[in-house]
């Protein structure tokens, strides 16, 4: 334990003497601080990787076996001085040099005691360095540390710089009492790592870990404050199962991920949920475990701010998609069930005559020619009904047209609100209403929405020759709807 002590001062404004007392830091915090500071021992990895990208590397090679693990870089590497700063506790050195001097990267380091991060998984840990004629092995080893209480200084054994075959650093971690899944590891990589940074690769057992491409609807974003500039690109995906690691935008810093975050708008707006991506903001600040923001910062209420406003507008390009989902999916049933009744119709000649449809142009021509057809009875219709009638072609609507003969039927899906009958003709269209609650809980399961729109569709067409004999419509809907259903798939 090391202590600092200063002299008694004669204070003669106050005739008073002001006693001073000792500064002290117990070593042990170091072990304390690498087993609490990160929430995850995962982290470590994260840490090693992106030293070695401050350091300049193009390549990271990450080994993880039963008993250690290795993370080598082929970086500009550590002389004496090097090796002497990177075991400085807090050093200010990446901060005060904020680039790289060979690709110019904005060095993700800041506080300087990420290194003790691996003190959460191991007991040991060695970091060989070499910078053109320098070479060494400095080693960490956690239960010697603790042992000699007053001993501050960690072994250094130099080493022949031809062993090692180009600048860079090898960190190896012995001694491991927590055991991590490569599928995990490589998640924490891609979130956390510039791995899309150019003249970057990162390999974990040999394998080249990538970006992953998700596809989905992308949306481009550009915002800028008075702190920096916002930048990144948003996915909306159709299933959350889609996104690894999550729903929420990856909030990155320096091309780290520090969190994922939907601002809390996904509480009140559960579509949200579908919004992935990522967004670059490196004027944020971070706390010291780089796992959340510092949120009573200025910069971020900015950050907070423009990205609530950005989410607004992307909510109003989120409901216009969904509508232009659900109508596509409403016009492939409707197709898809009209085929059906159509077919029923023609292998069932009689049943089109029972609900006043000819099957073929001579029988058309016949039913012009040689009667007078009899008006139509007059329908009262409720309020309901003519509020349905009454709303044409909404933005969301569905049209398809049943063809026999000459003589055409239109079906017409639309939203008429919850309140308005499930289905209803006039003239030659009928109307399906989306919003009716029996729609939409067949409309989860296609087999079922499709026997759903059959059913209404077989009920207004049987309903169009004789609506007031009800008995001899629904006996005549159960024949034609019967053979709808029917697979006749060979």
């Amino acid at each position: 334990m090391e202590s600092l002590a200063f002299s008694p001062l004669l204070c003669q404004n106050y005739s008073m003497t002001i006693l001073t007392i000792p500064i002290t830091f117990d070593k042990s915090h170091l072990i304390t601080i690498g087993e609490k500071l990160y929430s995850e021992s995962i982290e470590l990895i994260r840490e090693l990787v992106n030293n070695a990208y401050d350091a300049d590397a193009t390549s990271v090679r990450v080994t993880i076996a039963e008993d250690e693990i290795i993370v080598q870089d082929n970086g500009s590497g550590m002389d004496e001085q090097g090796l002497r700063q990177y075991f400085n506790i807090g050093s200010t050195e990446k901060r005060q040099h904020n680039r790289s001097p060979k690709f110019n990267r904005i060095r993700i380091g800041e506080f300087g005691i990420g290194k003790f991060a691996t003190l959460a998984a191991c007991g040991r840990f060695e970091v060989t360095s070499r910078k053109d004629n320098f070479a060494a092995t400095v080693t960490f080893d956690k239960e010697e540390w603790e042992q000699s209480n007053n001993h501050w200084h960690l072994p250094m054994r130099l080493e022949a710089p031809e062993i090692l075959k180009t600048n860079g650093t090898t960190v190896k971690l012995n001694k491991l009492y927590k055991k991590f899944k490569l599928d995990d590891v490589e998640r924490r990589i891609l979130e956390g790592v510039p791995i899309k940074a150019e003249h970057f690769e990162v390999y974990l057992n040999n394998k080249k870990i990538s970006a992953r491409f998700l596809a989905g609807q992308r949306i481009p974003v550009f915002e800028g404050s008075e702190y920096g500039i916002i930048s990144g690109e948003l996915i909306l995906v159709s299933n959350t199962n889609f996104i690894v690691g999550g729903p929420g935008i990856e909030i990155k810093v320096k091309g780290v991920t520090i969190k994922r975050d939907l601002f809390g708008m996904e509480i009140n707006f559960p579509q949200l949920n579908l919004l992935t991506g990522e967004i670059h903001a490196d004027f944020l600040p971070i706390t010291s475990d780089r796992t959340g923001f510092i949120k009573d910062s200025p910069g971020y209420h900015e950050f907070n701010k423009v990205m609530r406003g950005v989410l607004q507008r992307v909510l109003h390009d989120i409901k216009y998609w969904q509508k232009q989902k659900e109508k596509k999916k409403n016009r492939r049933i409707v197709n898809a069930t009209v085929d059906k009744v159509l077919n029923a119709l023609k292998k069932n000649p009689e049943l089109a005559s029972l609900i006043g449809l000819p099957v073929s142009p001579e029988e058309e021509k016949q039913k012009t020619e040689g009667e007078i057809l009899p008006k139509k009875p007059r329908v009262k219709r409720t309020p309901a009904q003519k509020r349905m009638v009454s709303k044409i072609l909404g933005p969301s609507a569905v049209v398809a047209r049943l063809k026999i003969g000459k003589k055409g039927i239109s079906c017409q899906l639309d939203h008429f609100g919850q309140d308005s009958p499930e289905s209803y003709t006039e003239s030659n269209i009928i109307y399906i209403n989306l919003d009716h609650p029996l729609y939409v809980r067949e409309a989860k399961n296609r087999e079922r929405l499709i026997v759903n729109v059959a059913r209404l569709l077989t009920q207004e067409l049987t309903l169009l020759k004789n609506p007031k004999n009800a008995r001899q419509a629904f006996d005549t809907q159960s024949k034609l709807l019967k053979d709808t259903l029917i697979d006749t798939t060979p």
